[in-house]
């Protein structure tokens, strides 16, 4: 995993850098002893295995997957464990963790107040939050830098206002990167920050300045932050085995030395390469002359070449004009095409409807065929139907006219013996056939 400038990887960056980042872990270490710890952006896992050196458990989570997955390579302890989260939803339960640490990663997040919440969230009520960031003041007005990586930096009044409108009791230390003097049995670096107890770590000069100037002046903010009220907290100062300036120094004077020895010898070289000049420049004057008459042959070969390019630019020009006209007469063309094309297809669009309506008068006219003829076959059949009914009534009418007359019908009238017809009520009613 390679150094982007942001992220630290141990032995991809500069010793001081690392010694700045590695320096609150052990700061952190203090109030992890036998607790439960949650690293929040823990990146590449070095801070958590320092907690892990005092703490009973340390989780460490961040939500880059090359971090995590270099976390879980290079740092193994059966306290230690790694894994990807994003740090404004933890997947923890509310109040799981003794100690939260989160350093240098609020000036990254676009919401910083939900971040600390969330931390608040998964923090035991007795617990401590330890927090970080660079100051705002130092970090980036005075050095004139800007870090694209942060969304929002914080002063010394921005950074309390917001962690004491969630945590009743905070304070804020202050980080900085000084020179010092040590005086030693020559085991400085195998010291532990408890080995200075009682050692003369640092002279205060007098009218030292007040915390809030001193807050200005500060390279790194350390929050603490808790429920509870804070106990008192043991300074730290680390003196690394790595970045010694005055060693880095005296390698620089030595190189510097180096490269003064050979400007020198370059120097001395240089006079005598001098003599070589003032012959090598007659030479070039005589040079001069030849090219300056190549230059002429030259030059009137390029003006010559220039007309010719002239020439042939006009040319261009035509074919280039007569090209478009082509065009657009082609456009025209294609437009004309395109208008024929849709005159086509209505004339094809309007064939087709009234081939459809001469199928649909042509299928109405079989249907009134149809129907004439039913209707012709059912007149026939009426037809022959009311010739029967009147050649039937003709018989009837026979019969009644042969009733009428007999005479035992008439003397039955006449007796009224039986029942008269209305037909016969009178004898001009009786049908003539």
């Amino acid at each position: 995993m390679k150094f982007t400038g942001e992220q630290v990887v141990p032995g991809e960056v500069d010793p001081d850098l690392f010694n700045e980042h590695r320096a609150r872990y052990l700061f952190a270490q203090q109030f992890s002893s036998g607790k439960k710890v949650l690293d929040a952006a823990c990146g590449t896992g070095y801070g958590s295995a320092l907690l892990g050196e005092k703490a009973t458990v340390v989780f460490g989570v961040d939500i880059s997957s090359d971090a995590i997955l270099y976390a879980r390579q290079h740092y193994r302890g059966t306290n230690l464990h790694f894994g990807r989260c994003d740090c404004l939803a933890l997947a923890f339960p509310s109040g799981w963790f003794d100690v939260v640490v989160a350093f240098e990663i609020i000036e990254h997040l676009e919401n910083p107040e939900a971040f600390v919440a969330e931390l608040r969230r998964v923090l035991h009520p007795a617990g401590v939050l330890l927090l970080s960031t660079p100051n705002r003041l130092y970090y980036t007005e005075e050095r004139g830098e800007v870090n694209p990586f942060h969304q929002h930096e914080f002063s010394y009044s921005e950074l309390q206002q917001l962690l004491s409108s969630l945590f009743p009791h905070c304070a804020i230390l202050f980080e900085n990167h000084v020179p010092c003097l040590l005086i030693s049995d020559g085991n400085a670096p195998r010291l532990a920050a408890g080995s200075f107890a009682g050692a003369v770590v640092a002279e205060q000069p007098t009218g030292t300045a007040s915390p809030p100037e001193n807050a200005q002046a500060a390279h790194y903010f350390v929050a603490l932050c808790s429920n509870r009220p804070l106990e008192p907290t043991s300074p730290l100062l680390l003196l690394p085995s790595t970045g010694n300036v005055l060693r880095e120094r005296e390698v620089h004077i030595r190189r510097l030395t180096d490269y003064l020895a050979e400007v020198r010898h370059d120097l001395e070289t240089s006079e005598r390469l001098r003599s070589d000049a003032e012959q090598r420049e007659k030479e070039l004057s005589r040079l001069r002359e030849e090219h300056n008459q190549l230059l002429e042959e030259r030059t009137q070969w390029a003006l010559s070449l220039q007309e010719d390019l002239e020439r042939a630019r006009s040319a261009l020009q035509k074919l280039h004009q007569e090209l478009e006209e082509r065009t657009a007469w082609a456009l025209n063309l294609d437009q004309d095409l395109q208008h024929a094309r849709e005159t086509i297809q209505k004339l094809q669009q309007e064939l087709e409807e009234r081939t459809a309506w001469a199928l649909n008068l042509d299928q109405d006219l079989q249907h009134a065929r149809e129907t004439i003829r039913k209707l012709q076959q059912e007149l026939e059949e009426r037809t022959a139907w009311a010739l029967k009914l009147e050649a039937e009534l003709q018989d009837r009418c026979a019969d009644l006219k042969l009733l009428y007359g007999s005479p035992w019908y008439r003397i039955g009238k006449t007796l009224h013996l039986g029942p008269v017809p209305p037909s016969d009520t009178k004898t001009s009613d009786v049908p003539q056939r």
